[in-house]
């Protein structure tokens, strides 16, 4: 049975979403200029579906970066999927945001280092081995301020035996002159259509797990938020 996979992200600012075969990458719309999630991720939907001229029950499975990422994006992103999901009974796939942004490099014996930029001076990051096609990732999916992450990437690459960083997303052009102030000619930088999520990605990680029927329970599948929202994180203290 031939794959057809619907991917989409809306984990960071990036709103993505791809349509591919086991083959082939049939279309893929990525948006990274100020328009909401909610106003763009329905549309751009809507065009990929109908400029491939297949519907929604044509589809194997439908992939969802489930971050950690902004907590907006996130529940626009959720909301979306579940909605499809439950309306022609399609399956889910669950992907984390920074095995997708890692999934744009390959081939490489430099550590890479997603980074989202988590707000309040922290970065959302994980460490991974991209020796081969798809990410190994080495360790926890993690927050943290930009000083404990060099900290950490310099531990981890030693016990690697890493000598570069390939490090990616928008929390590294957020902290971009620390991190070369303290990584320097360490780092190596990629294009800039590599550095940011691509729903391709997602869709791409995806494949294995469809064929494998590693399906996400739409019931059960929530956001991979890491920490917790500031609305949260101020009811706890009493403040709301």
């Amino acid at each position: 049975m031939k794959l057809l996979i619907l991917a989409i992200d809306s984990a960071t600012p990036v709103a993505g979403v791809a349509l591919l075969t086991e083959e082939k990458l049939l279309k893929e719309e990525f948006s990274n200029y100020k328009k909401t999630h909610s106003e763009t991720l329905m549309v751009m939907i809507d065009r990929v579906m109908k400029e491939c001229e297949c519907n929604l029950d044509e589809l194997t499975a439908i992939a969802l970066s489930i971050g950690p990422g902004s907590f907006t994006g996130l529940r626009i992103g959720m909301a979306t999927v579940k909605g499809l999901s439950q309306a022609k009974a399609i399956p889910l796939v669950a992907i984390p945001t920074l095995d997708a942004i890692a999934h744009n490099i390959t081939g490489t014996k430099a550590l890479v280092c997603p980074l989202l930029d988590a707000r309040k001076q922290e970065v959302y990051t994980a460490f991974y081995a991209v020796g081969n096609t798809y990410p190994q990732r080495l360790g926890d999916i993690m927050a943290c301020s930009p000083e404990d992450f060099v900290e950490a990437a310099l531990e981890k690459a030693g016990e690697q035996g890493q000598d570069g960083f390939i490090l990616l997303g928008d929390g590294y052009y957020r902290y971009r002159e620390f991190f070369q102030e303290k990584l320097g000619d360490r780092i190596k930088e990629v294009p800039l259509h590599l550095a940011l999520p691509r729903a391709s990605a997602v869709g791409s990680l995806a494949i294995d797990k469809v064929r494998q029927e590693d399906y996400a329970d739409p019931l059960e599948l929530r956001p991979l938020y890491i920490r917790l929202s500031e609305a949260e994180y101020r009811l706890g203290k009493g403040e709301l």
